[in-house]
């Protein structure tokens, strides 16, 4: 696998969480337009994280193997990830 993007969906019950941010929707939609852009492959996964401990900067995600990471996120920012993947799978 050359890309992995966790983006997380975490919702916490005391205070503030990515998955009470939109998180879900953001990698629901991250997903299918990676598939979209990128096919089905098993050279990139997009996947749901617990808590990656920044949820006080607004939905955070994280993509390795170069452990970059995204915070201040909305639910908006698709294009933003499914670049990140694109450039990713080139290295």
């Amino acid at each position: 696998m050359k890309s992995h993007l966790f983006i997380c969906t975490n919702t916490k019950t005391d205070g503030e969480s990515c998955g009470a941010k939109g998180s879900t929707v953001l990698r629901d939609a991250v997903k299918k337009q990676c598939h979209m852009k990128l096919g089905k492959s098993k050279e990139y996964r997009v996947n749901a994280s617990g808590c990656l401990g920044k949820c006080e900067e607004g939905i955070a995600a994280v993509i390795y193997p170069e452990g970059k990471w995204f915070t201040k996120l909305l639910n908006t920012d698709i294009e933003k990830l499914v670049a990140a993947v694109e450039e990713s799978m080139k290295r």
